[in-house]
């Protein structure tokens, strides 16, 4: 599989999909270099690699429909830290050659951690 855009991570563990729901499951690497930097002596999972995670199973679960054209909302509700599991699920509704994806990431412990909503297309 040809993939077309870079991975500085593997953001996607784990997808399954439904009709019309995406579930992308990811395990935080403790030792995973982009926490190094992001607040060193609390590291967190940057809020830029939830939108990543998002962008990754779109490319499995739909290759021809997951160019990502626009982040209509994201809000980060509780941090993510190295040992934490990110299960994001997204309610997907059709557009015209693409997606309309609205999601919530939570934390292993339920908490939401983020909000999403993102719209995706054709190449």
């Amino acid at each position: 599989m040809t993939v077309s855009f870079a991975t500085p991570l593997r953001a996607v563990e784990q997808l399954d999909v439904t009709a019309d729901t995406l579930t992308a499951r990811l395990y935080i690497d403790p030792e995973h270099p982009i926490l190094r930097g992001h607040f060193p002596g609390l590291p967190l999972y940057p809020g830029v690699f939830i939108v990543e995670t998002l962008c990754q199973a779109m490319a499995q679960a739909f290759p021809t429909q997951s160019r990502l054209l626009s982040v209509r909302s994201l809000r980060l509700t509780a941090p993510l830290h190295g040992g934490d599991e990110l299960t994001l699920t997204v309610k997907l509704t059709p557009l015209d050659g693409g997606w309309n994806a609205r999601g919530t990431g939570r934390r292993r412990d339920g908490a939401a951690a983020a909000s999403i909503w993102a719209v995706f297309g054709g190449a």
